[in-house]
């Protein structure tokens, strides 16, 4: 008989709320907490919890009162949390994101408890989610070495990826303004650039030398002196960025860099020689196109023969210094992306006889929760690391 998990969830948003409930409630039941609870006995590791939370925190208030008032209330809330599963081992603690403030903390607890954890996150595939035990973005629990994913692709195939493309679609702009398309044409050989919102926790989190859209143009122009004759950078602003940045670029005036809002994003994707971005779902999509990537801050899937790696905006000049030297491993890809579609990401539209989430699916999210499977996932060694 299978196990009868119990969910302790942070309440999301209604529709996040939602996607939670289709995933889980084919495994057991929930409990949903409109925040952590709250204690004041600490652990050991108090301090040092709500210190890191801190620092990740959506919205950090300056020092002062308010940042001291902050702190304690992380640190009751990490003490709450602890204790809430030190009371329900069994229980799995599941937050969206997870990564940001009192939801790390509240994640944080249920891990030092030794109790089960699920983190949501949005999924870059339309009709999908992401469920990992270890963490979400960077920290997920996925091997960052492309030979586990050629091994998987031995019994699994490596042809799937190519069917997803089809649904790849460019996001709206929340925001309206005027669109500026570039001034020159996409027949060119160019490098596209998605920008991407502004204060990005992936950004924050992760940007490393980039961690501001500023810093990114700023690094883009100068590299744009290195880029060959006839080659350009063609940069887009993410859709639903409240900060324009066109100013800036204007400023900047270098006639190799180019903004084009007005073009489809996969236009523009289709159309480049290569793309790189700081840690955007671009990126990831962008491979189903079959395009060189390089990633410029720390995300999963900048592995070597994937995707390349500039971390500094140095290394970053030297890369387009020779854009059309730019490629990948296509086996590899190939089964990274097809392990991506087949294996990580549940298909919420794949119903069962009943309407409810399909058993294959769940049963990916359920062997998430039992420890390293036979190819040594789900250890969470990489978001530890």
């Amino acid at each position: 008989m299978a196990e009868a998990l119990r969910f302790f969830c942070l309440d999301p948003r209604k529709a996040k709320r939602a996607t939670v409930e289709r995933t889980l409630s084919p495994l057991g039941q929930f409990r949903w907490l409109k925040v952590p609870p709250m204690r004041v006995r600490g652990y050991p590791e108090t301090r040092d919890r709500a210190a890191a939370a801190f620092e990740t925190a959506t919205k950090k208030p300056a020092e002062g009162a308010k940042a001291a008032a902050k702190r304690v209330l992380l640190r009751l809330q990490y003490n709450g949390a602890r204790a809430l599963f030190e009371a329900n081992r069994d229980a799995v603690a599941v937050a969206w994101n997870g990564l940001n403030g009192s939801r790390r903390v509240y994640m944080d607890g249920a891990r030092d408890a030794g109790a089960r954890t699920l983190y949501f996150e949005l999924c870059p595939f339309p009709g999908r989610v992401t469920v990992d035990p270890c963490g979400v973005n960077f920290q997920n629990g996925l091997p960052r070495d492309g030979a586990f994913y050629l091994d998987w692709a031995k019994d699994n195939g490596a042809e799937s990826w190519r069917t997803v493309r089809e649904t790849i679609r460019a996001r709206t702009r929340a925001i309206p303004r005027e669109e500026t398309a570039g001034d020159r044409p996409l027949t060119e050989p160019f490098v596209f650039v998605p920008l991407q919102v502004p204060g990005d926790s992936q950004l924050r989190l992760f940007g490393g030398a980039f961690r501001t859209v500023e810093a990114v143009i700023e690094a883009m122009a100068e590299a744009a002196k290195r880029l060959p004759d006839g080659w350009h950078l063609r940069l887009k602003e993410h859709p639903t960025s409240p900060v324009a940045f066109g100013d800036l670029i204007d400023r900047l005036k270098h006639p190799k860099l180019v903004l084009d809002n007005a073009t489809d994003t996969f236009a523009q994707v289709a159309a480049s020689r290569a793309v790189v971005t700081v840690n955007s779902s671009v990126g990831l999509e962008a491979m189903f196109y079959e395009k060189p990537v390089v990633a410029l801050g720390q995300c999963f899937w900048a592995i070597p023969g994937i995707a390349g790696y500039c971390p500094t905006p140095e290394a970053l000049s030297s890369a387009l210094s020779d854009p059309g030297a730019l490629s990948f491993d296509p086996a590899a890809r190939a089964a990274f992306l097809s392990f991506l579609a087949d294996a990580y990401y549940p298909m919420l539209n794949r119903d069962a006889a009943d309407g409810t989430l399909h058993p294959d699916e769940a049963a990916k999210v359920t062997a998430r929760l039992h420890g390293p499977d036979p190819r040594g996932l789900w250890a969470c060694t990489e978001a530890l690391s």
